[in-house]
């Protein structure tokens, strides 16, 4: 498995979000002890998110077209549309 990522926080962390003005900023981490964040995880509904209807919907129908198009290659983690192999040309910083 690869994670391919610029940044990699905690769930639990203060992480990114936007401000009021429109710029980033860093959010608070979460305060609560990781037994009940985990607690509410499991918790969590799992049925889809109806959504705001501004965004189209995701049909199962395009969900299975995908799992349909990348079923064989899926585990090989070919990545033949990919020029590089990470967000930074070379593994050494100067």
């Amino acid at each position: 498995m690869t994670l391919l990522h610029q940044s990699a926080v905690a769930p639990w962390a203060g992480g990114l979000r936007q401000g009021a003005d429109g710029g980033v900023e860093q959010g608070d981490p979460d305060p609560r002890p990781e037994e009940e964040i985990a607690a509410s995880v499991v918790a969590a509904d799992p049925e889809p998110d109806e959504g705001d209807g501004r965004t189209p919907a995701d049909p199962v129908e395009g969900v299975a077209a995908f799992v349909t198009a990348v079923r064989d290659t899926w585990l090989r983690g070919d990545r033949d549309a990919v020029r590089s192999a990470a967000p930074v040309g070379s593994s050494r910083f100067l």
